[in-house]
C-alpha cells in the first residue's frame, strides 16, 4: 500500500482487502504514526477524530492529489480480494 509522507502526517490507500467495495473512495490519516481517520477525496472527514487545525492542511494535501489517489483507488478496487 503506497505511503505518502507530508510533514508529521501519512497519507494511505488501502487495497481492497481492507476496503469493501463500492465504498467511496478515502484515503487513511496517520499522525506521528497512529491512525486518526479517514477523509473522502474532496477533503472532508469521513470518520475519526482529527483536530481541525490538521484537517485544514491534511485537506488540502488531499485536494492536490486527489486524481492520483483516485487512480489507486479504482485499480485497488477492481483487485481480486
Amino acid at each position: 500500500m503506497p505511503n505518502e509522507y507530508y510533514e508529521k502526517y501519512r497519507i494511505e490507500i488501502r487495497t481492497n482487502e481492507h476496503n469493501h467495495k463500492k465504498q467511496s473512495a478515502h484515503v487513511h490519516i496517520y499522525i506521528t504514526g497512529e491512525e486518526v481517520g479517514s477523509v473522502f477525496l474532496d477533503g472532508t472527514l469521513r470518520d475519526g477524530d482529527i483536530p481541525n487545525r490538521h484537517l485544514k492542511k491534511i485537506a488540502k494535501i488531499v485536494l492536490d492529489n486527489a486524481d492520483y489517489y483516485q487512480e489507486l483507488w479504482d485499480e485497488y478496487q477492481s483487485s481480486e480480494y
